[in-house]
C-alpha cells in the first residue's frame, strides 16, 4: 500500500486532513461573532472550521491553528513498523514547536527502522553502509543519510539552524514514509503478487535459470 496523501490543515482551505480524526475531509468555516443584548459583532480574525466527517471543531486566530496543536507532517506510511510509529507520531506532535525535537525523533526512527531491514542498531552509520552493500538503492541511501545527518545536528548542533528552517524537520517525515514505501511496501507487494500468480513448477524453474 502506497503512502496516505496529506494535506495539511490551512486556514479557509475547503477540504484538509482532519487534526482530530486524520480523515481527509471538506470543512465547514464560520467566523467567530460576540453576541450582545443588542445584536452580534465578529471577532476580527477568528474563526471555526468544522470537519464535515467526524463533526469535531478547530479554532484559528487568522493563519495559526490555537485548538487542536496543528501539525504540518504528514501522516506515518501504512506499512510503517509498529517500533518505530510511536515516535513518528511523537515527532509529528511536537514539530510545530520543536523542530529539532522532532528531527531528533525521526532519526531514532531511522535507527529502529535499520533494524527491522536486519541490522544491528548500533551505529546508524555502518547500518546505512551494511545496506549499501547489500544493493540499498543510492536515493534510499541519501534518504536514510539526510536523516541521520539532520537528527544528528539536532542534537549536537552544527552548521544547520532548524529554528531558521523548519521546513527541513517536516520533509524528514516525508523522507522517512518514501523509505518504507521502497524497501517494505513494495518488496511485499511483489511478494504478494509473485506468490499469488506464479504456480510452483514455474517458480521451481525461475530457481534453476537464476543459478547458471
Amino acid at each position: 500500500m502506497s503512502a496516505i496523501p496529506y494535506k495539511a490543515p490551512q486556514h479557509r482551505l475547503e477540504a484538509f486532513n482532519c487534526p482530530h480524526c486524520a480523515a481527509f475531509s471538506s470543512q465547514r468555516w464560520l467566523h467567530a461573532m460576540w453576541v450582545y443584548q443588542t445584536g452580534y459583532t465578529g471577532v476580527p480574525g477568528l474563526d471555526l472550521s468544522i470537519c464535515v466527517h467526524c463533526k469535531n471543531y478547530s479554532i484559528w486566530l487568522h493563519e495559526l491553528m490555537l485548538f487542536p496543536k496543528a501539525t504540518t507532517a504528514p501522516l506515518p506510511h501504512p506499512d510503517i513498523p509498529e517500533a518505530i510509529v510511536a515516535d513518528y507520531e511523537e515527532a509529528r506532535s511536537i514539530l510545530a514547536t520543536s523542530p529539532r525535537g522532532a528531527a531528533a525523533l525521526l532519526r531514532l526512527a531511522i535507527q529502529k527502522l535499520c533494524i527491522n531491514l536486519g541490522q544491528a542498531g548500533k551505529n546508524i552509520n555502518e547500518d546505512i553502509k551494511a545496506l549499501v552493500l547489500e544493493g540499498l538503492p543510492v536515493k534510499v541511501q541519501q534518504a536514510l543519510d539526510v536523516v541521520r545527518v539532520v537528527g544528528n545536528n539536532a542534537v549536537h548542533p552544527g552548521q544547520l539552524d532548524l529554528k531558521d528552517k523548519p521546513e527541513t524537520s517536516e520533509n524528514l517525515f516525508h523522507l522517512i514514509n518514501l523509505i518504507v514505501e521502497v524497501m517494505i511496501a513494495q518488496p511485499r507487494h511483489i511478494d504478494e503478487m509473485y506468490n499469488a500468480v506464479v504456480p510452483p513448477n514455474l517458480k521451481a524453474a525461475i530457481e534453476i535459470r537464476d543459478r547458471k
